[in-house]
């Protein structure tokens, strides 16, 4: 059989070789994980008990990576995947196990990061939050480019810039979970299609929202065929140039609406903006959070990282003051005005670098309660000044296990404890794990 790799040295003849390895557990991204030699070796595609033929692909001082060339034998938690694309597309990576299986190995995860990086065990392990595991995704990003002549439409592979090109996604909403190829049949019409970028494809409470990115202004053909399809299909078409966002429809361009059912009015939303693209399991973590923070009429909340009001709008409607803080201008700006809209005195959107060491005067302040919701590089920086506010509560919404272990480190050093703990599954089939934490002030 030919070798993977060409034999320009030993080591890449070693690392050609193929060899049968067992499979213990899965890691934080969903990989098989084994032994050989010493070594933890990653697989991808092997689930806990199977054994597979495997190639070596990259090696380092205590663990490698593997190809997986051929599954021997199968384990009882594996499943067939339901899309065609499982194994191509680089969006979901455990779609092969069971979902519940999913949420107990995040959980696993969860919990051994928090207590191997972050030194902390929760009092209490929350049941985690899911809902739909189906057409559950209301914004989604294609990727667009010509390539000999033909438009690839679709998702980035796996650790790749390349384009897998998919035909359907059954986690997306409706109506976008069945309009793929008519989508890429519809621009692979259009004669600027060398000018297109990407495709944003986004639901919202009332509109089904096609954002095209375009490198130059399209023709009026082109315009004109966008417009029926738009009306054939109930779609809002936006044109994205760069600098701004516009109508195709010659519109004005006004905020969309983003529900949070009962416990607020809808947000106001621009593309561009971050929203969380699992409004069901999105509403339900909201409630939870509401639930662990337990706020009081009289009480001073410090919301970090707030986006365009989140958790911000429905906290406002229970205590006394909410400052909202976010690094994005137009975001703050957006929060501010909804605020006004609805008559929320005590709500207030600040826009601030919140891994500036030197911090703001503005929001260092002492508050009863404190959220965040940081980005994936988690919230060390802001968390340097905790002494500044002194919460009796803090509550943390992850999307790094890692970053929330370090972070969950720094307040337990400081004074808090680890109350509550629960997985929110966002993303159902993929390796993203979301969660939230409950940290509580010591003597309380």
């Amino acid at each position: 059989m030919a070798q993977f790799f060409t034999a320009k040295s030993n080591k890449l003849n070693k690392l050609s070789k193929k060899i049968t390895l067992d499979v213990q557990r899965l890691d934080h991204k969903g990989q098989g994980v084994a032994n050989h030699q010493g070594k933890v070796v990653f697989i991808p595609g092997l689930l806990p008990g199977e054994r597979g033929e495997v190639q070596l692909t990259e090696q380092k001082k205590r663990f490698a990576q593997a190809k997986l060339l051929r599954r021997l034998g199968q384990s009882p938690l594996r499943i067939q995947p339901q899309c065609q694309h499982f194994g191509c597309c680089g969006g979901c990576q455990v779609q092969h196990l069971e979902a519940g299986q999913q949420r107990a190995y995040k959980q696993q995860t969860l919990l051994e990061m928090l207590s191997r990086l972050g030194g902390c065990e929760p009092d209490e392990v929350a049941e985690p939050l899911f809902g739909s595991t189906w057409h559950y995704r209301r914004r989604a990003r294609l990727a667009l480019r010509v390539e000999r002549g033909e438009l690839r439409m679709g998702f980035r592979r796996e650790g790749s810039s390349e384009i897998e090109p998919v035909q359907c996604c059954p986690i997306l909403v409706p109506p976008f979970d069945g309009l793929l190829p008519e989508i890429h049949t519809l621009l692979s019409g259009l004669k600027g299609k060398r000018q297109l970028g990407h495709l944003e494809l986004t639901r919202t409470a009332g509109e089904s929202l096609f954002c095209l990115r375009v490198l130059k202004p399209l023709q009026d053909a082109d315009c004109g065929a966008l417009a029926a399809f738009a009306r054939k299909h109930g779609l809002t078409v936006l044109l994205d140039d760069g600098d701004a966002v516009t109508r195709l429809d010659g519109k004005p361009l006004a905020p969309f609406a983003i529900e949070l059912g009962e416990m607020s009015p809808p947000l106001a939303y621009l593309p561009g903006d971050f929203i969380q693209v699992n409004g069901e399991v999105n509403q339900a973590m909201v409630a939870q959070a509401l639930e662990w923070l337990a706020p009081r009429p009289q009480d001073q909340v410090l919301e970090l990282f707030a986006g365009i009001g989140n958790f911000s709008f429905p906290l406002a409607r229970r205590c006394r003051s909410v400052l909202a803080v976010e690094g994005v201008s137009s975001m703050v700006a957006r929060g501010n005005g909804r605020a006004r809209e609805l008559g929320l005195d005590n709500l207030s959107f600040c826009q601030a670098d919140l891994n500036d060491g030197a911090g703001d005067p503005r929001w260092l302040k002492p508050v009863d309660l404190l959220l965040l919701d940081p980005a994936r590089a988690g919230a060390g920086g802001a968390l340097a000044h905790l002494g500044n506010w002194c919460p009796r509560r803090v509550l943390y919404v992850s999307c790094n296990p890692a970053s929330l272990a370090r972070d969950a480190k720094m307040l337990t050093e400081q004074g808090y404890r680890l109350k509550r703990v629960g997985l929110v599954d966002m993303f159902p089939h993929t390796q993203h794990l979301e969660s939230m934490a409950l940290f509580e002030k010591s003597g309380l």
